[in-house]
């Protein structure tokens, strides 16, 4: 398998980097990208066999967010492209069976990658680099597994946009400490900057991100109240996400000045986002519609 390949030929090169870093004494950067639990949902057979299907958690709500705007939500997708997932359309039902099919799938493809980062750190710890690197891992984009009655991604909700991000800096870092610090990954660049003792970035257009290392010194600070992400579908989605919210502007690209569709989760009192709010608090939908903009 591809991944596995990756990892290999990451231990690999930290091999040839320490190498390099003993004699010339030359730092060294390395991104290491993976591509489970992504479609087709493959993987050995030895990370099927971890997981009991008749176990795994099934999707508790499959409709879509009361109030909700139809441009929000999603139909088929991707994961109708592959047999034996019929092609969705509004009312058609997936199987009990299939549904534990592929969210089994899902689990196994995330075992497997799991191995296979933990190949990569255990080279780590091997050459001893473990003590000063510093390593993150993060994820492009969140799943649904049914959630909403949606599959796969490219939506604006919580299941597709937020993502895995830990950061070990040696010496800074502290086990099993996290924060509810709302970021993006443009806040990566700055963060491992600042964090290697550089400048921090420059660059012939603006750079958006913020470094997070006083939030990784102290889990409570802040250094922004809240971070941005899009999806176009029939019309541009653009969200602004706080520690509580999510409100989601849908308007039509050609459009400009047409009025927009608005929807608002508060991700305290309702996680899954099962209800729109934006007809109840207009209040923080001016709040954040000006962030926002």
């Amino acid at each position: 398998y591809a991944d596995g390949r990756v990892a290999n030929e990451a231990g690999k090169r930290l091999g040839e980097a320490k190498t390099r870093r003993e004699k010339e004494g030359t730092p060294f950067f390395m991104a290491v990208g993976f591509v489970r639990p992504h479609l087709p949902f493959s993987a050995p057979k030895r990370y099927w066999d971890l997981h009991d299907p008749a176990t795994l958690p099934l999707p508790e709500k499959e409709t879509p967010p009361i109030d909700s705007p139809p441009v929000a939500n999603k139909v088929g997708g991707e994961i109708a492209a592959y047999d034996p997932v019929p092609v969705k359309t509004p009312g058609a039902e997936f199987p009990e069976e299939l549904k534990r099919n592929l969210i089994h799938g899902y689990y196994a493809g995330t075992s497997y990658v799991d191995a296979q980062i933990g190949k990569v750190l255990a080279a780590l710890d091997d050459l001893g680099l473990d003590e000063n690197t510093i390593v993150v891992l993060w994820g492009d984009h969140g799943f649904h597994l049914g959630d909403h009655g949606i599959w796969t991604k490219h939506t604006n909700y919580e299941q597709a946009t937020r993502i895995p991000l830990v950061i070990v800096a040696p010496g800074l870092t502290e086990a099993g400490s996290s924060s509810r610090q709302p970021c993006g990954t443009v806040d990566l660049f700055p963060t491992l900057a600042e964090l290697a003792g550089l400048p921090a970035p420059t660059g012939p257009q603006p750079i958006d991100g913020l470094s997070l290392v006083p939030v990784i010194r102290d889990p409570e600070a802040r250094v922004r109240d809240h971070t941005f992400h899009c999806f176009p579908k029939a019309k541009l989605g653009r969200a602004i996400r706080t520690e509580r919210y999510r409100l989601v502007e849908w308007k039509e690209t050609e459009k400009p000045d047409s009025a927009p569709v608005w929807e608002l989760y508060d991700l305290i009192e309702d996680p899954d986002e099962t209800r729109n709010l934006a007809r109840d608090r207009p209040g923080v939908i001016a709040e954040l519609r000006d962030k926002l903009r």
